[in-house]
């Protein structure tokens, strides 16, 4: 069976050139547009595809050798999968490593690296850790996860491994996942106990099926073949949770969008001479009030709507009140108002909580008002009603054009 190895450099970052066809930065996304190479119905319509053979090749080979007796299971994997030895220490590791290939790959790199930090934090045993380095494309993380469980006489024994994860990004759309594990951890439970009685800590190489005269040989043998089920089953979700929920980027297609919206917009109406938004969420067309002074339209919602058209705006509060409360503590007890026994009171204060609303009225039958809820955000509703209240003011003081009617003289002939 092809297996790739790890190097002595292998928690380091390594040196990368730039990724073809991917996007580094945002700033490539624009040009594309105004080319005319790209549009969002274009880009949203190819998948990507994340592939990587290997990992059903290994785990129908774990499966093959699979015996009722884990102690012969278990030295059929040792003779398959060898461990590795750094030249350096010449410690012993088992060694897990795919390379998943990207087809048709347009991803932002800080995106691919952002959900696979963020799915790897829903795994059981792996949010403790996680390191995350943009620059060099990399997540290193460092998990704890039981991997065998034995029953024996009056007690039974769960084994765990601490696996050490790097997640690399690298060359000709490639993405690495190498897994290191040189220890176990054997932990003693009894039925009646939740606490561990006793925990051992052994090297992987200093146990059974590597050590035939070693202690606990069938926890152990379990613990090798579930070590190499794990790993690759680890490799095998995190392939599908790519091909299942990052076959598009939607960060980036959204910033497509956004970006060819903001061109059309360029096209019909020049430079927006105000733009107002909410900075802490991802950029959207439609959470903007764009202002277009020469073209005289506002666009919001995906409606456009001319000045003239603005009949008035002002700012609503809605304000919700929750009155204070006062909690006794104690066992403090009354009798006619005397107090017998230790009390704490504690109380806290009523509060208003504030919802602005800006209300602009509409001369449109099908859209009569617009209405801007910014919550407890007053300055924000002050900015909106500025906006609105100046295209009033400025329709105010343009004088209206008077058109009269050319008269007709009419001469009768003769009178």
């Amino acid at each position: 069976m092809k297996q790739y190895f790890l190097s002595a450099l292998l928690l380091a970052a390594a040196n990368m050139g730039a990724v073809a066809q991917n996007f580094k930065d945002e700033g490539r996304i624009i040009p594309l547009i105004k080319s005319g190479e790209y549009s969002p119905q274009t880009f949203g319509a190819s998948q990507m595809r994340w592939t990587c053979p290997e990992i059903e090749q290994v785990l129908e080979q774990l499966g093959s050798m699979k015996n009722d007796d884990f102690k012969v299971y278990a030295n059929k994997v040792k003779n398959e999968f060898k461990l590795y030895e750094s030249n350096q220490s010449g410690s012993k590791f088992v060694v897990a490593q795919a390379i998943f290939q990207i087809e048709q790959p347009r991803f932002l790199e800080g995106n691919l690296i952002d959900h696979i930090a963020s799915w790897l934090k829903r795994q059981n045993g792996w949010a403790k850790k996680i390191d995350i380095d943009k620059v060099n494309r990399q997540i290193s993380a460092y998990g704890s996860v039981n991997i065998a469980t034995h029953a024996a006489f009056f007690e039974y024994y769960k084994v765990f491994i601490e696996p050490s994860l790097v997640i690399q990004l690298k060359e000709d759309n490639q993405l690495l996942i190498s897994f290191l594990v040189s220890n176990y951890r054997n932990e003693a439970y009894t039925s009646s106990n939740e606490s561990p009685l006793s925990s051992v800590s052994s090297k992987i190489a200093d146990v059974y099926p590597y050590v035939q005269k070693s202690s606990y040989k069938t926890t152990y043998a379990k613990a090798l073949v579930g070590t190499y089920q794990y790993l690759w089953g680890f490799m095998l979700d995190l392939r599908n949770e790519l091909n299942g929920n990052f076959s598009r980027d939607k960060r980036l297609l959204e910033r497509f969008q956004y970006e060819y919206s903001k061109d059309s917009l360029l096209t019909k109406y020049g430079e927006p001479t105000n733009i107002i938004c909410d900075k802490s969420v991802v950029q959207d067309i439609h959470r903007e009030l764009r202002f277009y002074e020469n073209a005289q339209k506002v666009v919001f919602m995906g409606k456009t709507i001319g000045f003239k058209d603005i009949v008035s705006c002002k700012i609503d509060d809605d304000p919700s009140f929750i009155p204070g409360r006062t909690t006794t503590y104690g066992t403090g007890i009354s009798f006619f108002g005397f107090g017998f026994g230790a009390k704490e009171t504690s109380s806290t204060a009523s509060r208003t909580i504030h919802n602005y609303v800006v209300n602009i009225k509409v001369d449109n039958l099908a859209a009569p008002y617009i209405r801007i809820v910014t919550g407890e955000n007053e300055q924000k509703a002050r900015e909106i009603a500025s906006s609105f209240e100046y295209i009033l003011r400025h329709q105010q003081t343009t004088p209206k054009k008077i058109v009269t009617r050319k008269k007709t003289v009419v001469k009768k002939n003769g009178r």
